[in-house]
């Protein structure tokens, strides 16, 4: 093999590292290097005694339905002794298992070969381990036909030094299926709110917008899209979005920015839109690095709906339906006692009732619950 055909060959394996559909391409350069008849990448899990995820070239399927019974036969040395062939980095060969057997030709006896190779013109085998666990050791396997040499030393120390490169490819294509997955799982919490969420870089190129925010930017009253920004839709209001992202952007110096709501005029008229920021820091590839960002919280979109403040209370404190009938009598401007007799509860009731909304709340005194809870329902991200 060339030395350009082995960096093709390792380029392909790191493009199936990030796309699947990229192994049949890794399995045709395998081909050609090697000279096999077949070649596969698959994951045998010896718990259930199956084969899964398989990558598979030249193999027919008709041969695939009766593999596991005869790969994990009790006959077969591959399944046998599976736990020292089976090591990590490991390659394997016809040859390799004689020698750990101490027995010559120890494969060929087997109802493996002689009922699912041999049929098939495979006589010569090379392979290696990617993964360890029991529950799924993936494997690349190779398969020669009988009237070809076995694979030579030099073939073998070549996968040899592929096998590192297989290796660290499935460790990549875990971490970013992990990575996938969580990316996911934040797009779909920001889609289940109601109120917007966009996520943007300091200079406003926007990462990523929930349903909501992308219907406030279709309707381009307050905020447009533009050559890939986020910006207000109101030129005057610019300098000031501007100003907002830079503020609330990261520091690397992990200083907190101080929370501030921008609100902004809309072009046809009617309820302004409120913006507010939040530092947010999304990890790039190292482990070390991030992408400063700043998480924009939307609302009064004209997609959301009436926020319900009793919802709310009864979401954010945990009260009760009574306590909220109370607490939203006080909000209103009503005295305890006041609101005492609106509600049709005696003052000692309604005296008792608050109690327990401090200790839900955590305040000690009237005035400062309805501090608080005004200053909390003014924030957005606190809307229901």
């Amino acid at each position: 093999m060339t030395p350009s055909a082995v960096d093709d060959l390792t380029a392909a394996i790191y493009d199936a590292a990030l796309d699947a559909l990229h192994w049949p391409a890794v399995l045709a350069r395998l081909k050609t290097c090697f000279r096999t008849e077949a070649e596969t990448f698959y994951v045998l899990d010896f718990g259930t005694r199956r084969l899964t995820q398989a990558h598979l070239a030249g193999i027919e399927p008709r041969w695939m339905t009766c593999f596991d019974a005869l790969y994990f036969a009790p006959d077969n040395p591959w399944n046998v002794h599976s736990e020292a062939p089976h090591r990590l980095g490991m390659v394997r060969t016809n040859e390799r298992l004689d020698a750990h057997t101490r027995e010559t030709d120890v494969l060929y006896r087997s109802g493996y070969y002689q009922e699912w190779m041999r049929p098939q013109g495979f006589r010569y085998s090379l392979g290696n381990t990617l993964t360890t666990e029991r529950s799924g050791i993936a494997n690349v396997t190779l398969l020669r036909a009988p009237d070809l040499p076995t694979f030579s030393d030099r073939e073998v120390r070549l996968f040899e030094l592929l096998s590192g490169h297989f290796v660290r490819a499935l460790r990549i294509r875990e971490r970013l299926g992990t990575a996938s997955l969580r990316r996911d799982q934040l797009a779909g919490a920001l889609d289940s709110l109601q109120g917007g969420m966009l996520i943007v870089t300091p200079d406003g190129s926007l990462v990523h917008a929930n349903q909501a925010a992308l219907q406030a930017l279709a309707q381009a009253d307050a905020l447009v899209y533009r050559r890939g920004r986020v910006q207000a839709a109101n030129s005057a209001s610019r300098p000031a979005l501007a100003a907002l992202l830079q503020i609330h952007a990261p520091r690397p110096e992990g200083q907190a920015s101080h929370t501030d709501t921008l609100v902004l005029p809309r072009l046809g008229g009617g309820a302004p839109l409120r913006v507010q920021a939040a530092a947010l820091a999304l990890p790039l590839s190292s482990a070390q690095t991030h992408r400063p960002c700043v998480l924009l919280a939307l609302s009064g979109t004209a997609h959301d709906p009436p926020p319900s403040r009793a919802n709310w209370l009864r979401l954010a404190h945990g009260l009760t339906p009574a306590e909220v009938r109370l607490t939203e009598a006080l909000l209103d401007g009503w005295s305890l006692r006041d609101a005492a007799s609106l509600l049709g509860l005696t003052y000692g009731t309604a005296r008792t009732r608050l109690k327990c909304v401090f200790q839900k709340t955590g305040v000690r005194r009237q005035a400062e619950l309805i501090a608080r809870l005004q200053r909390e329902l003014a924030t957005p991200l606190r809307s229901p």
